[in-house]
């Protein structure tokens, strides 16, 4: 495993203390050989600690779990670890966006956590609804952003809410990546391609984020019967033609999706043939994350197929799509 930071010190509790239902589940034992971080010194885990480069050097690994998020040393540390003939799990957004088609070509890849940590849409997306067609996605992709504006909506600030989430550990230091819609651009980027089977690039999704909003625009939308949501859309009319951008919208009250609440994230999709789905749940914290990638460990530990990765390797080839924003009426109206 690379990384030892909270999703991955879950990872290794349940490898530890659930190691009889993951054995179940796996049909084989899954086995932590070796952890690496950055500063292993003084630090203690339930397998030896290491570098790195020492770890990806190690004979005898089934598989890579990269845990260190970030484009760069992650990218860097994945492609070594396809290229050395390992399989890798990672819950990594960043690079899947910017660069999964290309490293799926390597190897098995899967990334069931890189999308809305417990929901498991990724592999939906890729297996169970391989042979539908999927014509749009609305999401809450980023539960850092959606409890801010459940704090504003209950009257505090924007600087309040803000430092309330970084407080309980929802948002970073530097919330730059939530707060200006990096982090819902790169989860849609990466629906958008397993949906419409078309190689996207994330910085080609127009973003708008949620530095503008306060209790004023808050209180006057739920005046209005409505719900401020930071919502991640893309929709596809004819397989070519790609609309999706991530803006504050204006969500009917009586909507589902205004009913999403704190770090929850939901999703819709419309398909032709399985009609309209919502899967909702957990899309931040620790132990929603860690399930996420153990369901991806009990997979690979089974040989299942990795069909996320698959797809992802087919589009390596094609240019990036032309994507234009969805507008600011559909398909909710623009708060902003």
């Amino acid at each position: 495993m690379l990384g030892l930071g909270h999703v991955g010190g879950a990872l290794a509790r349940r490898l530890v203390e659930d190691a009889d239902a993951v054995t179940r589940a796996a049909n084989r034992p899954i086995r932590l050989e070796a952890v690496a971080v950055a500063r292993p010194q003084g630090r203690s885990a339930p397998a030896p600690l290491m570098a790195a480069d020492q770890l990806l050097a190690l004979p005898g690994l089934d598989a890579v779990v990269e845990l260190v998020g970030g484009l760069e040393p992650a990218h860097t540390y994945i492609k070594g670890a396809l290229s050395a003939g390992l399989e890798v799990i990672t819950a990594n957004k960043q690079v899947i966006a910017a660069h999964g088609p290309a490293l799926a070509r390597l190897g098995r890849l899967r990334f069931e956590a890189s999308v809305a940590s417990a929901i498991p849409i990724v592999e939906t997306l890729a297996d169970t609804l391989a042979p539908d067609r999927i014509r749009s996605i609305v999401g809450i992709l980023n539960g850092t952003t959606n409890s801010i504006l459940g704090a504003i909506a209950a009257g505090a600030s924007y600087a309040e809410a803000l430092a309330d989430a970084q407080r309980r550990g929802l948002a970073e230091a530097d919330p730059s990546a939530d707060v200006d819609a990096h982090d819902p651009a790169a989860k849609l980027a990466i629906l958008a391609m397993l949906a419409f089977r078309r190689r996207i690039d994330p910085s080609h999704i127009e973003r708008v984020g949620i530095r503008s909003l306060g209790p004023v625009q808050l209180a006057a939308a739920r005046q209005r019967g409505f719900v401020i949501k930071l919502i991640a859309a893309a929709t596809t009319h004819d397989g070519a033609t790609i609309e999706a951008d991530v803006r504050p919208r204006l969500v009917p009250d009586d909507a589902a999706m205004a009913r999403v609440d704190g770090a929850m994230n939901a999703i819709a999709l419309d398909a032709q043939y399985a009609g309209s789905l919502v899967l909702q749940g957990p899309g931040a914290g620790p132990d929603a994350a860690a399930s996420a990638v153990l369901a991806d460990l009990v997979r690979a530990a089974k040989d299942a197929p990795a069909s996320a990765g698959t797809l992802l390797a087919s589009l390596a080839d094609q240019p990036a799509a032309t994507v234009a924003p969805l507008g600011l009426k559909n398909p909710y109206p623009a708060a902003s």
